[in-house]
Parts: structure tokens; C-alpha cells; sequence
């Protein structure tokens, strides 16, 4: 900010109450702007879309005041303004006391958490004194029990100037009270306004909930495809080195028209946010007049967006007037929401209000009803409400084995990945979060899920196959539900498993033990197959004196300890495959890395049947390789 702009209090005030009540008046009265903008408005005398002013507090700092229409046909623009306020002033004529908007207002506010707020009852000079104690008396009751219950109450008449200073004071006492906003966090501003300004192009206006934005930053139109770089900053008509949570902000944009962006859009730092159809969210019913029906086609006020769509109960068939639920909205548009936002469902076709409550997640999946699985994930989100970090838990939690991307974390807690990074560092010390990798989390509890079915996968094979020592991990990776990096983790952190090289494992500690007829067994083997040298023998039961079971069993158990080795269908012994390597190094040698195939199959003194399988073998091990129709020595040019 520069030392020639007046500071700006991060707090907004809006005007709640019936049409004709005398808000726009009231503004007008406190900040000596008219609201109502539109030529439509001031031709009718009734405020049809949000009107904005700037208020001077008493410290000297700029406050936002949001007037919004009261007409009950205007009411999506009523809570587009209403998602934004801070401080309400209810306003109610003394003339005709509580109507339909004003309660209507009310309720909206109690739902989107508005908590502090003063009652204004206006035109006073309208009448006398006993029927202004019995309006006064209306009102208190009927704000009995809402947040507005004791709330300060000013007398005032708009157009006379009467009772206007006391308003400012009360005000200026209530706009005190409320905390700084943060200004920590991604930038997301819900665009309650779009035009065009002569020489500088589009201009995008809305209070943002969250972060900070400066000129030369390049943000995302949310799901549209379009970026845009910010200009130039205004708040309260005066230019801004950046804008924030809390100030009624104009953004001069570039890379989109006026066309190509409208209300409800969210301008937002690139890549934490998306527009989902799928909305999982807490309700509660206030509609007293019927109750919410499962699959109900209702219209979703979300920030500044409203959307048509169905509200499915996911905890029974209905929600009682008065009664809570866990709900997921099937939306005919996708929409903008993080969780802990606030929301307002309205009747389809009737537009009247039928409750609201917040956002937990949104996502694109439909969740089946009635299944703990998805109450539970709706409890523990819900619990979660306000804390990135315990939001992150909670989604790692809910991943399980899969583990969450730091991207797709970022975008679940609408929190920057460097910051999430940090924040999730003193998870992984303490022993709560592993990394398996660079850009991948998973919560402890699905690591140890992981490594508690490797142990049984092994323990099975021990007990089934007991002359098997190691099993191979490309094996265990069939039988095992885990990707490559937690698998990896498991067996790697987990003291109950041994690795050895060429890729195998065992259960720690674990070795095979031969009988005496394995053992006799085990013997002959290795003899016939010393004898037979390049040319051995079929190793079978014939041979070894044991089942096809047993023999099949031993053959692994010593072709994985290294005393016998397997070349496609054959077996020899490792000492001749010792002496194999060593005579093809010798032959290519004398010849310049050239292997000759016939004077090689003579020293070895084997047949093609045998010596063909014996150098593709060799191929693998990295001593020969093949060049056209010839095999030469591996590093040979």
C-alpha cells in the first residue's frame, strides 16, 4: 500500500431486509454514495442487484458495505452479497414491521454463519411513538434466539437524518470488534460483477475469502480454460499495490473479454481449484413447511454461483424441518467450492429457501447412500472443518494404499504445495505420514496395511512351500494390492522382512530346513548334474527319490541359493555355469570378441540343442550380446 492510499479495514457490512424497508437509504445516509446503480433501479425505487459503497470508520480506515435487493425475486442476488458480510445491518420499517424478505433474510444469513449484526428500525417519522414500541417489540421477538437475539437496536429515519449518527457509532462499535481476516492462503475471489472500462479493458469485481493478489499476478477463470494477469487493483476507488481477503476488490484483468466471464466464475491462484458437479456436504432443513425429500431438484447458491441440480440424502429418505443430514448435490452445472464453504439451497421451482449448511468436498463420483464407508468420510471431513493440515489427514486417511499426489492434496485443501509440504514435514518425523516418493503421501496406517498382508502373503508360502527360502518380489507384487513405491516402502521399513539381492524376500529370520530324504535328495541332484556338465540330465523324481511336489520345491530352494541355475527349460550346476562363463570369455578372446558357435560348442563339448538356450543366457548376464547374425563380447566395438 502506498502512503497516499487510505487503509482499508478488512471487514464487510451488508443490508439485510424486506423491499421498500429503506437499506439504499440507509447506505446512502452513512457514506453519501446511492447504491442502486442501474438506471432500471432508480427509475423504480427498488435496488435490483448488489450495490456497493465505501463507509469511513471512525479509525479512519474504509469499510465495504454491500446493499442487496430485498425483493424476493432478487433473492440470488441477495445471497450472492450475503456470502461476503461480516457486520449485518437488518433493516426493518417501523411502518410494517417484519414481512416475508425479512424473515427470509434472516434465515439466510443464520445459514451462511453470519454472526454479529445490528437492527435498524427505519422510518420512524412514519409513526407514533406507541406503534414504534410495538414494532420494536415485533422485531425482539422475532430475533429471539438467532445470532441477532440482544443485538444492538437504532432508531433512524433514513431520508430525515434522524438517528444517523447513533448508527454510525453503533456500527463503527461492531466493525471494531470483528477480527482482521488473514490474508494466508491461495487467492480466490467468487466475481460478483464484470464490465468493460474504456481504456483498460475487463474488469472483474467481488470481495475475495481468501489470499492476496498483486499486479502482475497471473490467476486461473476456475474450469473455463482461461488465465488472466492482473493490471491493476481497485478498492473503494482507489487504486491498490494488491488486493485481499475481506476488501470489495476490482481487478483489471487481461486475457479474457467481458464475454468470456461472468458472475459465479471464481478467479483463483493457478491449479489448487476446480469446478466440480458433485458436491459432498452437512445440511440442515429450516424449510418448515415440508420435508426434504431424497433425489430433491433443488437450486445451489455457492459463493456467487447458482446452479440447479439434485440434493441426494445420503443418512435416510428424507430431512425433517429442523433436522441435520449428510447430502450429496448432483449439480447440472460444475461449480467452485472448497470445503467449509457455505451454502444456500433453494426450491427448484418455488425459490423458496430450504436450508443450507457447508461444503466438505467436491468431487465427481456418485456416493452411494446409506453406507458408513460414506458417512464416515463425511463425519471425519466435517471434523476437519478450518484446518488444512487436518484436512490433509483426513483425505490421506480416506485414500488409503493409493496415497494422495502433493498436487492432487493441494487441490483437496486449497493450500499452495510448498506450504502443504512444510506442513506435512512434521507428520512425516513424527512417523504419521510416509513420502514413498518425492510428490507422493500416504498415511502410516495403510503402509502398515500394506506391510501386514506382505507378512501374510509370506507366511503363506513358508507354511505351503517350506523348502522355499525366498520368494520373488515380481511374485509378490501379483499378490499384494499396492503400487511399486508403497510396496517398496513396506518392505523396505519393516523389520520383519529380508531383502537380498536379485530381487527376493523372506519373512526375517526365516530358512529352509531339508530332511534327510530332501537332503539325500538335494545330493543327487547336484551330482548328476556335476556329471552331465553342459548336457545334463532331467531333474525329477526319478531322480531325486521325492514327489513332483518336493522335487519341484527343492529345485527352487537351490536355484535361489545359488547352487544350481535355470537356463529356459533346463538345470544345471553352478559350478558349470561358473566354468561356461569363464571358457566363452577365454573362446571370444582369442578371436577379438567374435564368438564362434561350432568351435565353442565343441569345447564345451554340448550339442545346439543345449548350446543355444546357453548363450541367449549369456546375453542376459551381460557377456555376449548379439550384433546382426553374429554374438560378440559384450564392450567389444
Amino acid at each position: 500500500m502506498t502512503s497516499s492510499e487510505t487503509p482499508i479495514r478488512s471487514v464487510i457490512v451488508g443490508t439485510a431486509g424486506h423491499i421498500e424497508h429503506g437499506k439504499s437509504a440507509i447506505v446512502k445516509a452513512l457514506t453519501g454514495t446511492d447504491p442502486d446503480r442501474l438506471v432500471e433501479e432508480r427509475e423504480r425505487g427498488m435496488t435490483i442487484d448488489l450495490g456497493f459503497a465505501r463507509y469511513q470508520h471512525d479509525s479512519g480506515a474504509l469499510v465495504g458495505i454491500i446493499d442487496v435487493p430485498g425483493h424476493e425475486r432478487f433473492i440470488k442476488n441477495m445471497v450472492a452479497g450475503a456470502t461476503s458480510i461480516d457486520v449485518v445491518m437488518l433493516v426493518v420499517a417501523a411502518d410494517d414491521g417484519v414481512m416475508p424478505q425479512t424473515r427470509e433474510h434472516l434465515e439466510i444469513l443464520e445459514l451462511l454463519g453470519v454472526e454479529r449484526g445490528l437492527i435498524v428500525v427505519n422510518k420512524i417519522d412514519l409513526v407514533d411513538q406507541d406503534l414504534l414500541d410495538l414494532a420494536v417489540e415485533d422485531i425482539r421477538d422475532f430475533v429471539a434466539g438467532t445470532f441477532l437475539d440482544g443485538a444492538p437496536l437504532v432508531r433512524v429515519s433514513a431520508t430525515g437524518g434522524v438517528g444517523i449518527d447513533d448508527l454510525r457509532g453503533t456500527l463503527d462499535t461492531l466493525v471494531a470488534e470483528v477480527p482482521m481476516r488473514s490474508d494466508a492462503g491461495p487467492f480466490r475471489l467468487p466475481v460478483q460483477r464484470v464490465f468493460s472500462a474504456k481504456g483498460h479493458g475487463t474488469v472483474v469485481t467481488g470481495v475475495p475469502v481468501s489470499g492476496a493478489v498483486a499486479a502482475g499476478d497471473v490467476l486461473d477463470v476456475v474450469g473455463t480454460g482461461h488465465e488472466v494477469r492482473v493490471r491493476g487493483i481497485q478498492a473503494y476507488g482507489d487504486a491498490r499495490d494488491s488486493g485481499r481477503a475481506g476488501h470489495s476488490t476490482a481487478l483489471n484483468v487481461t486475457g479474457v473479454s467481458k464475454d468470456e466471464i461472468r458472475r459465479g466464475d471464481v478467479v483463483a491462484t493457478r491449479g489448487l481449484y476446480r469446478r466440480r458437479r458433485r458436491v459432498l456436504a452437512s445440511y440442515t432443513h429450516t424449510d418448515a413447511s415440508a420435508v426434504l425429500r431424497n433425489n430433491h431438484p433443488v437450486r445451489l447458491h455457492v459463493g456467487t454461483a447458482e446452479v440447479l441440480g439434485r440434493a441426494v440424502v445420503l443418512d435416510g429418505d428424507g430431512v425433517e424441518p429442523g433436522g441435520r443430514a449428510y447430502i450429496q448435490l448432483r449439480l447440472d452445472e460444475p461449480v467452485v467450492s472448497a470445503a467449509g464453504d457455505r451454502y444456500i439451497l433453494r426450491h427448484a421451482a418455488s425459490l423458496r429457501v430450504l436450508g443450507g449448511g457447508r461444503v466438505l468436498a467436491a468431487g465427481d463420483g456418485r456416493l452411494k447412500r446409506f453406507k458408513q464407508r460414506v458417512l464416515g468420510e463425511a463425519q471425519r471431513r466435517e471434523g476437519a472443518q478450518g484446518d488444512p493440515l487436518a484436512q490433509a489427514r483426513v483425505v490421506l486417511e480416506l485414500t488409503g494404499r493409493r496415497g494422495v499426489d502433493t498436487a492432487s492434496l493441494a487441490q483437496e485443501t486449497a493450500t499452495p504445495e510448498a506450504e502443504l509440504e512444510r506442513a506435512l514435514a512434521s507428520l512425516v518425523e513424527s512417523g504419521a505420514v510416509v513420502r514413498p516418493t518425492p510428490h507422493q503421501w500416504l498415511d502410516v496406517g495403510a503402509l502398515e496395511e500394506v506391510a501386514d498382508e506382505i507378512d501374510e502373503v509370506l507366511a503363506d508360502e513358508h507354511a505351503r512351500n517350506p523348502l522355499l527360502e525366498w520368494l520373488d518380489i515380481k511374485d509378490l507384487r501379483s499378490r499384494v494390492d499396492a503400487v511399486e513405491s508403497v510396496l517398496r516402502v513396506a518392505l523396505e521399513q519393516d523389520r520383519r522382512f529380508e531383502l537380498s539381492s536379485g530381487g527376493r524376500v523372506r519373512r526375517a529370520g526365516y530358512e529352509a530346513t531339508l530332511n534327510s530324504d530332501q537332503a539325500a535328495g538335494r545330493e543327487r541332484i547336484l551330482s548328476a548334474l556335476r556329471a552331465g556338465g553342459t548336457n545334463p540330465p532331467e531333474v525329477d523324481g526319478a531322480l531325486t527319490g521325492l514327489s513332483a511336489a518336493d522335487t519341484a520345491a527343492l529345485v527352487a530352494t537351490m536355484s535361489q541359493a545359488g547352487d544350481i541355475v535355470r537356463v529356459g527349460t533346463q538345470v544345471y550346476h553352478g559350478e558349470v555355469m561358473q566354468e561356461l562363463r569363464a571358457t566363452v570369455l577365454e573362446h571370444g578372446r582369442e578371436r577379438g570378441g567374435e564368438i564362434h558357435i561350432p568351435t565353442l560348442r565343441d569345447a564345451l563339448g554340448t550339442t545346439r540343442k543345449y548350446l543355444i538356450p546357453l548363450l541367449e543366457w549369456c546375453d542376459a548376464q551381460g557377456i555376449t550380446v548379439r550384433r546382426g547374425d553374429k554374438r560378440v563380447l559384450r564392450g567389444v566395438s
